[in-house]
């Protein structure tokens, strides 16, 4: 690992990433910059501390300060979903993620006032920005996405436009308040902080300035009680608080509302096709196949004929151990293709590996009856089309920050490299020509998506180059292209004239289309977005071949040949030129000679367009990557890494005091106080935490440590010591654990110490109790669910153990087994809101006294108001307490305990859910924004059968109503009522709550 320290940020990158680090500082330095001019406090700040990852995770986040954890950001080294690409920010272009990161990072470091203070003596408490609702924090960095020296991102998207615009249109105009969160299920997969968060930050700044949402942003950074109250600094910046300002938003959006209609033209053939979907056609047959996942259905691919019949539909995630991907959506899906005699159906699905990064696996799927039959492993990038002659498969490959196209040979495994670009380049999913000697892509520029034509002989030239979101292209046939293409701001399907460069629009549909494709050589299938939802139309092609072939060809002597590049660069540029970037005000760059090995071959002759075109959108230019945006980087310092980089001076520093009730005279409390420390070096390797105390009653100090290291990552080691004083008892406490995850399947092993001695008194003498020995414990899950019905189908294993030799200070050795299976159903046929859950598992306690294992009682996170006085079974023997519950729940005996040392638990569970997805922008002016997502209803059964051969069951039922207050404080408010069989426990009514 590597430290490069600019004027504005300290970055961290792996060392054979240091091009890609200079190019995301280059970009980010400028926006950084820009923002912190905006910005109404003028204040000095800290450098923003990043940490660039060649982890393939597909996100990037910013944590905020927080007790003993930096503000940090955290970056991938490029994008591996082709989601991201339709979202207009392009795979490798991490310079732009960043900027849209920085907007957090910056606005959390405006913190003011009392506690600016705390946090410069604590080394760090919190940020009061934290505290703004999600939809501000989420929308003002998707505003701004797009607005730091390059027209990038979501707010240039036609996908993330037209996403909102089906929303709006399906409710008429007509959101509340609760369209701003994230759980709000209307928006998926996007969320309301995203999307409608954007939307509304977008219309503030149009509406009252930009300059009015960075007064906000200091407003709550300087407040004294951050969580409280964020409603009234609306309004004192505003004049108006939260809700009056989203209803005001809310009428601009029914008088703009225009309430587009399908065309005569374009058929239904799919009327239910999910909230995202992917889809690709059988040119031969008209056949199309379709990955899909609804709000009450899970992911399916689905074939349907070409009169809409359906072939089949598979579930595709798998459940069972040793299966061969671990996850499957839509949304991880590219280049589906048929191959040419519509025998095999060929996709990309992202999957993750044994330590949770993403990588690509290539399916080969029957086309008839939907069997998977072969994988390929490891395509780092996202997929393409199959060749001509169905032997290999070409693919979009990342590596760093370049993106390239590679054809696999499906029977040796062979991969051979189509381009060469070397660094900063986007590239959407290939396609084939039918003669097998041409390819055509998307790259992404300055200005967006446009089309690249790769000829036989490994030259490029442009198809388009125009910024219009130019996307998704499918052959035809020789010479006409199928793609999307914006018209009006929507993406609609286009047909294109390869030799001509010639366009014809084919669709006019109300709001968006995705994933069009050639059925046959008359019409085009493709995603119709309606509402929040996806419908599968067709439209013909007719009328548009027409237009193409009606219009005259090009003279001869108007053909142009682009000439060859003078100068050629090194795969990654000099190291002056690296990471050397054109901000708006700033000086140009050299002029960059194309990083394509094929570009000074000059550029086969082309047609002009049918229409003059501006001379910085010239097709005849050379095909090159597009320089990074912002300016050129001052590197300061560029040097390796020392793992113990901070760690002795603490992040969190903070001593305390409290009073504590006197146990004997309650008139009389005593004090305590202590001191927390805590560090950890800058990229989290090693991390530690001191906490002393000492209270005036015991008259003896209490010390806990604990200490972790990633080190030896995916592995991660932590140890735990304590010495605790309290009630006349002295605990002893220590643990040696380390923990992983297989792909999705946690777990640790390690040995737990506990030591527990109770002071002699008038009434017993001293007594000493412990516990010593090693642990394991590890819980696989494999499921899918809906956003409307939860889990859908589900298998859940764990089992755990535990071994103690001379447990609880006596001579016996005392085990401790635990396993458990969960299963899950979707419940009733056709509903789609609710599922069953069945659940089995066995406790035994070998050696163990009788009575030592606990069954019933509350579970932790529950507050309980219940109808009648606890029965709960008298306490363990102090011997039997060494620090360490053995505790299992059954439902409908929270208020009682029984005592054993075996159980057998069964349990059956229905629930039915009734989507509300209901918010107001505050609750009571001073509290939080108050969301309201479902009431669901339960149906239960369960069943406890102990070692001393006593069955405890009952039987009953539950109402829940499910909250969100603020950004992440969930909570549930429930009745419950249950039956027990149990002699002389009669029924339980409880009203409670869960947090």
């Amino acid at each position: 690992m590597h430290k490069l320290t600019t004027r504005s940020m300290e970055l961290y990158y792996p060392a054979h990433l240091r091009g890609t680090a200079l190019r995301v500082a280059a970009r980010m330095e400028g926006c950084v910059e820009r923002l912190r001019g905006d910005a109404w406090s003028k204040a000095e700040r800290k450098r923003v501390l990043v940490y660039l990852t060649s982890a393939d995770f597909n996100n990037a986040y910013v944590q905020s300060e927080f007790a003993s954890t930096p503000q940090q950001m955290v970056l991938p080294q490029h994008m591996t979903l082709e989601q991201f690409n339709l979202l207009g920010l392009g795979e490798t272009d991490i310079g732009d993620v960043a900027c849209h990161e920085s907007v957090h990072y910056v606005q959390m470091q405006q913190v003011g006032g009392l506690w600016n203070v705390l946090n410069q003596v604590t080394g760090g408490l919190f940020q009061p920005n934290i505290f703004t609702e999600s939809w501000f924090l989420e929308g003002l960095a998707t505003y701004y996405e797009g607005r730091l020296g390059k027209d990038t991102g979501r707010p240039y998207s036609p996908v993330w436009r037209g996403w909102w615009e089906g929303a709006v249109v399906a409710q008429k105009g007509e959101l509340n308040a609760g369209y701003l969160s994230p759980e709000n299920r209307a928006l998926d997969p996007f969320g309301g902080n995203y999307l409608t968060g954007m939307n509304f930050v977008e219309y503030l700044a149009k509406t009252y300035g930009e300059k009015r949402l960075w007064k906000l942003v200091d407003e709550q950074g300087s407040s004294l009680f951050p969580p409280l109250a964020v409603t009234l600094r609306f309004k004192r910046v505003y004049g108006k608080d939260i809700g009056s300002l989203f209803s005001e938003y809310e009428q601009s959006l029914q008088k703009n509302l225009q309430v587009r209609e399908r065309p005569a033209t374009q058929q239904v053939l799919v009327r239910e096709a999910g909230y995202f979907s992917r889809l690709v056609a059988n040119p031969v047959d008209g056949s199309t196949a379709l990955v899909s996942v609804g709000r009450e259905a899970i992911t399916h691919l689905t074939v349907y004929e070409r009169d809409g019949r359906e072939r089949f539909s598979r579930a595709l995630v798998r459940l069972l151990p040793g299966r061969r991907w671990v996850v499957a959506s839509s949304s991880l899906v590219s280049g589906m293709t048929f191959s040419r005699d519509g025998r095999w159906l060929y996709l990309v699905s992202a999957d993750i590996d044994s330590v949770g990064s993403y990588t690509g696996k290539l399916w080969r799927v029957d086309a008839r009856t939907g069997d998977v039959v072969r994988l390929w492993d490891d395509l780092v990038g996202m997929g393409g089309d199959l060749t001509a002659d169905g032997r290999s498969y070409v693919f979009v490959e990342v590596s760093g920050d370049a993106a390239n196209l590679v054809r696999l040979d499906l029977e040796t495994g062979q991969r051979e490299r189509l381009t060469d670009f070397k660094a900063h380049t986007a590239l959407g999913t290939p396609v084939t020509s039918p003669d097998g000697g041409r390819y055509v892509f998307p790259m992404y520029g300055v200005e967006g998506w446009d089309l690249v034509l790769r000829e036989p002989d490994g030259s490029l030239r442009w198809l388009t180059r125009d910024g219009l979101f130019n996307y998704s292209p499918r052959w035809l046939d020789d010479d006409h292209l199928v793609f999307l293409r914006e018209h009006e701001g929507r993406l609609q399907a286009h047909v294109m004239t390869v030799s001509t460069r010639r366009i014809a629009r084919v669709t006019d549909a109300p709001i968006l289309v995705m994933d069009a494709a050639p059925a046959g050589g008359d019409a085009v299938v493709f995603l119709n977005r309606d509402g929040i939802n996806f419908t599968v139309d067709r439209a013909p092609l007719t009328e548009a071949l027409a237009e193409l072939s009606a219009t005259p060809e090009p003279p001869a002597e108007s053909v142009a040949t682009a000439p060859a590049p003078e100068t050629e660069t090194t795969a990654q540029g000099t190291e002056a030129q690296e990471g050397f970037v054109a901000f708006p005000g700033q000086p140009a760059p050299p002029t960059e000679a194309p990083t394509q090995a094929a570009a000074d071959v000059p550029l086969a002759p082309v047609a002009p367009p049918p229409l003059p075109v501006d001379p910085a959108h010239d097709v005849d230019a050379p095909v090159t990557p597009p320089a990074v945006v912002g300016h050129a980087v001052d590197v300061l310092t560029d040097e390796p890494y020392s793992p113990l980089e901070g760690f002795f001076i603490p992040n969190y520093r903070v001593p305390y005091f409290y009073t504590v009730p006197n146990d004997v005279d309650e008139n009389d409390p005593y004090f305590a106080g202590g001191i927390s420390i805590a560090g950890q070096d800058r990229l989290g390797f090693n991390a530690y935490a001191l906490t002393l105390t000492y209270d005036l009653k015991e008259k003896q100090p209490g010390v806990s440590f604990a200490y972790g290291n990633a080190m030896l990552s995916p592995f991660y080691l932590q140890v735990s010591a304590s010495r605790l004083r309290e009630n006349e008892r002295t605990d002893l406490q220590a643990t040696v654990f380390a923990s992983r995850t297989f792909w999705t399947t946690p777990v640790s092993f390690g040995v737990l110490a506990l030591d527990r001695r109770f002071d002699a008194t008038d009434r017993r003498p001293s007594i000493t109790t412990r516990l010593i020995g090693p642990e394991v414990a590890a819980s696989y899950f494999a499921g899918e669910g809906t956003s409307y019905g939860g889990t859908q189908r589900g298998l859940g294993l764990s089992v755990s153990g535990g071994i103690f030799p001379k447990a609880f200070a006596r001579d016996s050795t005392v085990g401790d087994v635990r396993l458990g299976v969960d299963g899950y159903l979707g419940g009733l046929p056709f509903i789609g809101k609710d599922n069953l859950l069945l659940s089995v598992a066995g406790r035994a306690l070998p050696g163990a006294p009788d009575d030592l294992l606990e069954v019933g009682g509350i579970l932790p996170g529950q507050a309980f108001f219940i109808n009648r006085d606890s029965t709960t079974d008298g306490g363990l023997p102090l011997q039997l307490q060494p620090g360490l519950a053995f505790s299992e729940y059954l439902r409908g005996y929270e208020d009682h305990t029984f005592r054993a040392r075996n159980v057998l638990l069964a349990n059956a569970r229905y629930r039915y859910r009734f989507i509300i997805d209901y918010g107001w922008a505050s609750t009571l002016w001073v509290l939080p924004s108050l969301f309201v997502s479902q009431l669901e209803l339960d149906a239960f059964g369960s069943l406890a059968r102990t070692d001393n051969r006593t069955n405890h069951g009952a039987v009953g039922g539950s109402a829940t109503l499910r909250l969100t207050m603020g950004q992440a404080y969930a909570l549930s408010i429930f009745y419950q009522y249950a039956h027990r069989f149990d002699d002389g426990f009669g029924d339980l009514h409880i009203i409670g709550m869960t947090f």
